[in-house]
């Protein structure tokens, strides 16, 4: 049997691995799709796409809360509490599809209501009700992939998701340059999603084949129905807070602005979201061991752990914030869609200026996820909700993309950084929070001296170089945080320990030797 770290291994290298090859393709199906079909279609796109979002909100987290209740009973091999909390899931999931399905049906009539200037394509609402269809029918399969998460596996489910994604990806170029038809378009992703639940559904039944062979319907105990219960209002709660600051503002950008931002917008978002994944798979691949060292370790070692993923997760946002700021217009622009496509650089510097906000909260999210803490951080969600929606009703008016997307700078910067970071403290360390924002404010103040200088450095690049500006852009914004965290910081105790940590993991290296076994 595979230990932990073996298991978290090749889920960190699956899913960075595969991550990777879901940006490229991305990349790629987005150029040919702006090219083979209008702005107005990229636009729809992104309506629908953030419009079903909001809509498996049905889902209230309970996912989140039953994966959680899965982790005692598959370590103590208890096949049949394990049979009942998925059949409990199963049930679950069943009402919610149909119920994502029925409210799709009941908002089809109503979509252009959602758009600004209804642009003049046929069949709008079959197009919606495709998206509809795929949201659904994935509830109907996917629970059975939470299973072989719970069971410290992810990779499996990685795997299949990337090689369905791949196969779809393919598929939807071929259509595109073949017949520049967006039903069958989406025909191709209606398919991959059905095909992958299904696959992922028959491999859990293989490796688990007690969740099928049990006899009679057992029933979960009072105890862990309990805490379901409990973790999914929490849960809800911070669901609503992610759905309200993507999906919500590009829903206010439609109604308010326009297709044509929105399709704008989603370029934007494609890269940001793709980076906002890969950093995410680095912070939730530590949450376990966290989890464990919560138990075993002093508080004061929990303490100095802290700072030191502080320390990388702060080198990290800059090291992705900066080149993004320096090259996302020459590469729009340049290399990917063309001019058209490319917001003012005041916008960029807002978009980017978000991500790297966020990003720079991962640190304290793990460990916050790691201590169980979600319960204490529920009401952030709401106040941030509510701070972000207001502040971009009341800014998209005069400010349009740039006012929707500085309510939600100030949402985090006002609301969720600092909530989160108190009750970590508080609840999690026990102690003052005052050094960890010192410590946040110093990091966002040393990366805007460094943002600045790479930003001039690429300034003084001709556009006329073409792809080789572009290549010396790259180095100079990548080589500006590398030297500039490594000057600075290289003698700090986060450094050292950043240092010692990495040399341990480079020792058991062999161990993704048996990733094949």
């Amino acid at each position: 049997m595979a230990s932990r770290l073996e298991n978290s291994a090749r889920n960190v290298l699956v899913a960075l691995c595969g991550q990777a090859f879901s940006i490229i393709l991305a990349f790629v199906t987005r150029g040919i799709f702006a090219r083979q079909l209008s702005l107005e279609y990229m636009g729809l796109e992104n309506l629908f796409s953030n419009v079903l979002t909001i809509l498996s909100l049905a889902d209230l987290g309970v996912a989140s809360a039953i994966i959680f209740a899965l982790y005692r009973p598959l370590a103590e091999e208890n096949h049949e509490q394990v049979r009942a909390i998925m059949r409990l899931f199963r049930n679950v999931y069943v009402i919610i599809g149909l119920v994502i399905i029925a409210a799709g049906l009941v908002l089809t009539p109503y979509i252009d209501v959602l758009i600004k200037d209804t642009p003049d394509i046929p069949y709008l609402k079959l197009y919606f009700f495709m998206f509809v269809a795929n949201t659904g029918i994935s509830y109907f399969f996917s629970y059975k992939g939470c299973l072989i998460a719970a069971d410290q596996k992810k990779y499996i489910v990685s795997l299949n998701q990337y090689a369905f994604q791949i196969v779809m990806c393919i598929a939807q170029i071929a259509v595109l340059f073949v017949t520049h038809n967006y039903f069958l378009f989406l025909c191709c992703m209606v398919g991959s999603t059905l095909l992958q639940n299904i696959s992922i559904s028959i491999i859990a039944n293989r490796m688990y084949p007690y969740i099928l062979k049990g006899k009679g319907k057992p029933k979960v105990d009072p105890e862990t129905i309990d805490q379901i219960k409990k973790n999914t209002f929490a849960m809800v709660l911070h669901r609503v807070a992610g759905v309200a600051n993507t999906p919500a503002s590009s829903l206010i950008l439609s109604s308010f602005v326009g297709i044509h931002a929105i399709a704008l917008y989603g370029n934007y978002m494609l890269v940001v979201n793709s980076m906002t994944r890969v950093v995410d798979q680095i912070f939730d691949a530590v949450v376990a061991p966290l989890g464990n060292m919560g138990v075993t370790e002093s508080g004061e070692r929990q303490y100095q752990v802290f700072k030191t993923c502080f320390f990388v997760n702060a080198f990290i946002a800059a090291f992705i914030s900066i080149p993004m700021l320096c090259l996302f217009n020459p590469v729009i622009t340049q290399i990917w869609l063309g001019p058209d496509y490319a917001f003012p650089e005041i916008v960029v510097v807002l978009i980017v200026l978000l991500f790297y906000l966020k990003e720079m909260r991962c640190a304290a999210l793990s460990f916050t996820s790691a201590y169980g803490l979600y319960w204490y951080t529920r009401w952030k969600a709401v106040v941030e909700t509510v701070v972000m929606l207001s502040l971009s009703l009341l800014l998209v008016l005069k400010f349009e993309v740039a006012g929707v997307v500085f309510a939600g700078i100030i949402s985090t910067t006002c609301v969720s950084s600092i909530y989160e970071g108190y009750m970590l403290f508080k609840h999690g360390f026990k102690k003052s929070s005052k050094p960890y924002f010192v410590r946040f404010y110093l990091y966002v103040g040393f990366t805007a001296i460094l943002a600045l200088v790479a930003w001039f450095g690429c300034a003084a690049v001709p556009d006329s170089l073409g792809m080789a500006g572009i290549l010396v852009k790259l180095v100079v914004s990548v080589a500006v945080p590398v030297l500039g965290f490594w000057a600075v910081f290289r003698k700090t105790q986060e450094f050292a320990e950043l240092k010692s940590m990495m040399m341990r993991i480079f020792a058991k290296l062999p161990v993704l030797k048996r990733f094949a076994k």
